[in-house]
């Protein structure tokens, strides 16, 4: 499917051509079980790296997920697809239900193994996702990005030295995809490596300026005493036609020490079900606000246990 290769790519671009690839083949064949399953995944993937608001993206993606599940229900693939769905919506007990379904109706599918292990680790549950994301490695040892998975388990585990190493395999290794540049960015932040950190940010907004990588650079301005330029960055998403998630924008009000914008961002970001919040309990960006007791009252709503 030209669909498939297309996601694969990464990049917002990229997966809108997908998506219109697998319109096109469910319009050929309605019955067509994988285009709905590709479908929703793609949608997500647009959620996750904050081209959708989730009120333009999860109902697409429900819709597909559903309709997979409806045409056949022994399909592995129909099962983890809309876990990563119920997964989004902070459905935690279902998502786990559906990725375990998934991998006992096909325990070699590299995709259920690797979707499992992103649930897991933004779960605190690190181990369980080390052997899930290194599960998908043995079954798919040609998926370079699964080497990217790994070192965002070890970035949210705050392994940052393991993440570093991975993180810089993955960015060789896929070059032209901006976000494999991005999460290294992040882990390079961590460990006080910031010239490093903004070379490699500067180089996934030229890849793509995503609002997500302006919010990090704009961090790490703050972090290094660059007061202005994280101002700057600031302005200029506040009059961006883009989607910014209010969950990484409470990321750069943390890091400028404006408490109270950060914690007014986040009630946003939980009003809005953004995709973010799914990361509040491991994403290190948060670090500054979670002694307050609101980030711990946010931690419950979300579902997760302080």
């Amino acid at each position: 499917m030209n669909g498939v290769f297309f996601r694969r790519k990464n990049g917002a671009e990229n997966i809108r051509k997908a998506i219109e690839y697998q319109k096109q083949a469910i319009a050929l064949d309605p019955s067509f079980v994988r285009a709905y399953t590709e479908l929703a995944i793609n949608f997500t993937t647009l959620v996750e790296i904050g081209t959708f608001s989730p009120k333009e993206g999860m109902p697409p993606a429900r819709a597909a997920a559903e309709k997979a599940l409806s045409l056949d229900e022994t399909l592995a693939e129909a099962h983890y697809t809309l876990a990563r769905v119920r997964d989004f919506e902070f459905d935690w007990a279902g998502a786990e239900q559906g990725f375990k379904r998934a991998i006992e109706l096909n325990p070699n599918l590299a995709g259920a193994h690797t979707l499992y292990a992103e649930y897991l680790s933004r779960s605190g549950r690190f181990d369980e996702a080390l052997r899930e994301v290194r599960l998908a490695q043995e079954l798919d040892p040609l998926r370079t990005g699964l080497i990217g998975n790994e070192g965002l388990i070890f970035y949210h585990a705050r392994r940052y030295d393991e993440a570093i190493a991975k993180k810089q395999i993955h960015a060789q290794l896929a070059a032209d995809n901006p976000f494999a540049h991005l999460e290294l960015a992040n882990a390079y932040v961590q460990k006080g490596q910031y010239a490093e950190a903004i070379l490699s940010y500067q180089t996934s907004i030229k890849l793509e300026e995503t609002t997500s990588a302006l919010i990090y650079l704009g961090r790490v301005y703050a972090l290094s005493g660059k007061r202005n330029e994280a101002i700057a960055i600031l302005d200029k998403l506040k009059t961006t036609e883009k989607y910014v998630s209010p969950t990484e924008l409470a990321i750069l009000y943390a890091a400028l020490g404006d408490k109270e914008k950060a914690f007014a961002s986040l009630e946003k970001a939980f009003t809005e079900r953004d995709f973010q919040l799914t990361s509040l309990k491991v994403e290190p960006g948060y670090d500054p606000l979670r002694d307050d007791p609101r980030f711990q009252d946010l931690l419950r709503r979300v579902g997760f246990a302080p």
